[in-house]
């Protein structure tokens, strides 16, 4: 394991080179809390939401744009170890394709974890949380934003260029975000929405990061899970299999 750690923190030194690209992934998510969720609070006259304060059922959605993020930067830090023979190097060096997942899942969850830390921090500095209920939340998106970077990890296998990187980022980022009840109920939505966030995994784990706070557990959004990491496991499986060490990609 001690490769993967190694190979962990040149994914770390590597964001930290690049820690001016990587500027809005920092202040995005404290944008979010600090900004648009106290103006979105206002919209109702009581401030609650599906039996609980709006503050806490934003900062779970919140965790969640966390977890979003997650998932492409892994998705991109992969695609660009292929394509530049970093990992094609880590493997010659007798590093184990489970070592390598490890390593971009290391790098990936310290950056969430302190993503997480920074919103909790800010929500009890704001006055608007429980400290037990927020770490139980906290904990539990953390295990998310973990096997989001899983999910980028899969994908990053079967991306062979910077522009099917970009444009996946581009179509699906977003659409994840506003598609999955990170932010308002699906109560009153049109049925389109309610298709879409039937399909999107971050309806369930959002849920799922939001138990505590409602006291009641989430059958649905176990079983939504569940179904996930099935899935994430089965690509992964495909990927340790049938991956090639560099990409093809030209330029």
């Amino acid at each position: 394991m001690k490769s993967a750690f190694t190979l962990a923190r040149f994914h770390l030194l590597s964001v930290w080179n690049w820690r001016s690209s990587h500027l809005s992934r920092v202040i995005e998510a404290p944008a979010y809390f600090l900004f648009m969720v106290a103006g979105l609070a206002t919209l109702s006259d009581d401030h609650r939401i599906e039996g609980m304060s709006y503050n806490d059922f934003a900062f779970a959605g919140v965790l969640m744009v966390i977890a979003v993020r997650a998932l492409f930067w892994s998705m991109g830090d992969v695609a660009n170890d292929r394509k530049w023979g970093v990992y094609a190097v880590s493997r010659s060096a007798d590093v184990s394709f489970f070592q390598y997942v490890v390593s971009v899942l290391c790098a990936g969850g310290l950056v969430a974890l302190a993503q997480i830390t920074a919103i909790a921090l800010i929500k009890q500095v704001l006055g608007h949380g429980d400290p037990a209920t927020d770490l139980a939340m906290a904990v539990l998106a953390l295990a998310v934003c973990l096997m989001a970077v899983l999910t980028g990890c899969a994908l990053g296998f079967a991306v062979n260029s910077y522009n099917k990187r970009d444009l996946l980022t581009s179509l699906f980022s977003l659409p994840l975000v506003m598609t999955a009840p990170l932010f308002y109920s699906l109560d009153a939505v049109p049925g389109y929405m309610r298709v879409l966030a039937a399909l999107n995994p971050f309806t369930y784990s959002v849920a799922l990061v939001r138990s505590p706070a409602t006291g009641d557990f989430p059958a649905a959004a176990v079983a939504g899970c569940l179904v996930t990491v099935g899935v994430v496991a089965v690509v992964l499986g495909a990927a340790a299999r049938r991956h090639e060490l560099i990409s093809n990609e030209q330029g």
